[in-house]
């Protein structure tokens, strides 16, 4: 090997280029820029998906060029010998004292590019940069409070985050399956095929640390789309987080797609997904509905055992005891279960979780409209009307509902709408319209069950 030769020998043939190039490489929804001015790639744009000013969204960002040579030095200055071979390009440098450089880059299906290389006389710390902070960092999205940058290594099928600008440098990390950076939607991994080790440099970029000088691996700048993630394998659909519910947000995330299939509008998606999540639940809101409606019915009884009870509960917990145990023989009595109003709420966290995580990150809805204002279903609705309306229509949705409780409790449900509509202003304008739509089918459900009940008892 007439290199390895070179570099025992201490000299070598010096190798660089004439003049500054740069070739464009594209493949399937993505084109990357290749410059032989440290023979690195320059930018990362995926054509099909717009940044927040209708470009092409870029992912190469600051922190060190991808493919630079750590350590730093002229060779990440200094001008490659560039040759274009077929679907890719080759890239040589050498200083004529021991060092040398090769670069192989070549387009190897969607979203990916194939790269190997060898460095010599670097030493056996030595590694190019898998990585920088993706042009979107700190969070380019700006309207959605989620927007995050991390660096993401995945080692023993376990994914590891480590904040981005916060990073401090750190030793390899042995045998990655990948590593990169992501945000809220897009992710730029290094996928290793020779064994290798991965280690953050200054905070600023993920570096693979070659096996003996030698690289070799599949560059990927791919959006966070499930099934695309899948595909490439290597664990990188883990870094789509749909979070301890995301078997419910996957399958919540199909039956959109497949109403967006014939509707070509993902609003119209979520209104019929969240009609059909409604339809599931009604059996278990009815039942909530008629349990809340004899609690109502037995308000005066139990308010009757604590007025006896009442003096005497305060200064004996003996008493205060006797008093449950009389309400909990009514209950039973009159065949009333006082958690079965509950049900149907406790059931719901999982699912207002699992869509929550889904709006947030899905980027199927990503600068997706609506209608009229809503041009965003991912981002906060910037005139707030839909919290607004989503907040009236709890209020409403608590008057219809049988009044259980103390009027002290029954006064601090009444500011839960105001509290949610706080929370709700800054969040995705989908999951607001989820939440909107479903009050006001409970409210429908609410109007109908009070109907079903009063016909059964004029029947009876």
């Amino acid at each position: 090997d007439a290199p390895a030769a070179a570099e025992a020998q201490g000299g070598g043939e010096a190798v660089s280029g004439e003049r500054e190039e740069e070739v464009v490489l594209e493949g399937e929804g993505f084109t990357a820029v290749v410059s032989n001015r440290g023979g690195v790639v320059r930018s990362l744009k995926l054509g099909k998906y717009r940044d927040s000013n209708g470009q092409p969204q870029e992912l190469a960002g600051e922190g060190g060029e991808i493919l630079a040579v750590v350590p730093d030095g002229p060779w990440n200055r200094e001008l490659f010998r560039l040759e274009r071979v077929p679907g890719g390009v080759s890239l040589v440098w050498a200083d004529g004292r021991g060092r040398r450089v090769e670069k192989r880059l070549k387009v190897a299906g969607p979203y990916r590019l194939e790269v190997e290389g060898t460095l010599w006389g670097f030493g056996p710390e030595a590694g190019v940069v898998a990585s920088g902070r993706l042009a979107t960092w700190p969070g380019g999205e700006g309207t959605n409070r989620l927007a995050r940058a991390d660096f993401v290594l995945r080692v023993g099928g376990k994914l590891k985050r480590v904040a981005a600008g916060k990073a401090e440098s750190e030793g390899a990390t042995v045998a990655p399956d990948f590593v990169g950076a992501e945000d809220q939607y897009f992710v730029l991994a290094f996928l290793p095929k020779l064994a290798a080790g991965a280690k953050v440099d200054g905070g600023r970029a993920l570096v693979v640390v070659g096996s003996s000088g030698r690289f070799a691996g599949l560059l990927v700048g791919a959006p966070k789309e499930h099934r695309l993630l899948r595909e490439l394998g290597r664990g990188l659909d883990e870094t789509l987080s749909f979070g301890f519910f995301g078997f419910l947000s996957l399958l919540f995330l199909e039956v959109l797609r497949w109403i967006h299939s014939w509707s070509g509008n993902w609003g119209v998606g979520i209104i019929l997904l969240t009609a059909l999540i409604r339809v599931l639940l009604f059996p278990l809101t009815h039942k909530s509905t008629v349990a809340m409606r004899a609690m109502a019915k037995l308000q005066p009884k139990i308010k009757a055992i604590q007025e006896r009870y009442q003096e005497r509960a305060k200064k004996d917990p003996a008493v205060r005891q006797k008093m449950n145990e009389e309400i909990m023989a009514l209950y039973r009595r009159e065949g009333v279960n006082p958690m079965g109003g509950c049900l149907p709420m406790v059931v719901q966290i999982p699912i207002l979780w699992a869509l929550y995580t889904l709006f947030a990150f899905a980027i199927e809805l990503r600068h997706q409209p609506f209608f009229l204002w809503i041009r965003d279903l991912s981002a906060k609705d910037p005139t707030y009307v839909t919290p607004i309306l989503m907040t009236a229509s709890m209020v409403l949705q608590q008057r219809l509902a049988p009044q259980t409780g103390d009027p002290a409790q029954r006064r601090m449900f009444m500011l839960l709408p105001f509290v949610f509509g706080l929370m709700f202003m800054n969040f995705p304008s989908g999951l607001v319209l989820y939440w909107l739509v479903n009050n006001l089918l409970t409210i429908a459900q609410q109007l109908l069950t009070e109907r079903l009940l009063r016909r059964a008892e004029t029947t009876a």
